[in-house]
């Protein structure tokens, strides 16, 4: 069968950037040292750790391989434009396959690349770990009984808070809950945020939700802290 271009790798590398343009970070794809977004995606830039590298990760090889995507407009939205390729495992290869070309790396070493980059938390800011802290230990038993689940948390969304974006059902809403962060470190602004998390929603102060349906009204569960919201937040 005609593979079209094969290009080997002997390295497979991973390095997160900030990318002040798009409000987080990105990504940067490695074979033996070379930038692969900038040598075969021109105008494109690597997708946000949290899109890419957390469970379940799709750089990680099926058999039977699946898609991927891999890099994003470089105007920060996936949806706008984006690098997909089709994952699978090759015998003792990793490869990816872009249309005629397919860039192949040694699955000795791809897979504890993956292993490493997930557990790598040098390149965070402040707000990062926050946000990291929040999405480990928030109890998502107690979201799950108030119909809610999960989405993001980010101190960047407004300066001197912290926002946790959680999906309420039956709607969909998306409700934003707010944190006032001053001077407190980011495990101490985690730990508060948690604690908030699991009081009665009614009782949360300074949340924003937004219908995700033309015809939903107020949550049931809204307190006096909640008001509608314009529109909906993805996350940053």
């Amino acid at each position: 069968m005609d593979m079209g271009i094969v290009i080997d790798f002997q390295t497979f590398g991973t390095s997160v950037k900030p990318s002040p343009e798009t409000n987080d970070h990105e990504v940067r794809l490695l074979g033996d040292g070379e930038d692969l977004i900038a040598r075969f995606w021109e105008g494109m830039i690597g997708l946000d750790p949290d899109q890419l590298l957390l469970q379940p990760c799709a750089l990680i090889p099926s058999t039977a391989g699946h898609k991927a995507t891999i890099a994003r407009c470089d105007c920060g939205e996936v949806g706008c434009g984006n690098v997909q390729v089709f994952v699978r495992s090759e015998d003792e290869r990793v490869a990816w396959v872009d249309g005629d070309r397919t860039l192949r790396f040694s699955s000795s070493q791809y897979l504890p690349e993956i292993a490493r980059a997930q557990s790598d938390t040098g390149w965070e800011t402040p707000d990062r770990t926050a946000g990291r802290l929040v999405r480990q230990r928030v109890d998502r038993a107690v979201l799950a009984r108030a119909g809610m689940t999960f989405d993001w948390a980010s101190g960047r969304i407004s300066k001197g808070q912290l926002t946790i974006s959680l999906r309420l059902e039956p709607g969909p809403y998306q409700v934003l809950v707010s944190i006032p962060w001053k001077e407190e470190l980011p495990p101490e602004i985690a730990d508060v945020a948690v604690a908030a998390l699991r009081r009665d929603p009614r009782t949360w102060e300074a949340v924003g939700y937004f219908p995700q349906g033309g015809d939903l009204g107020d949550p049931p569960l809204s307190g006096p802290g909640w008001k509608l919201r314009g529109r909906r937040l993805t996350w940053r």
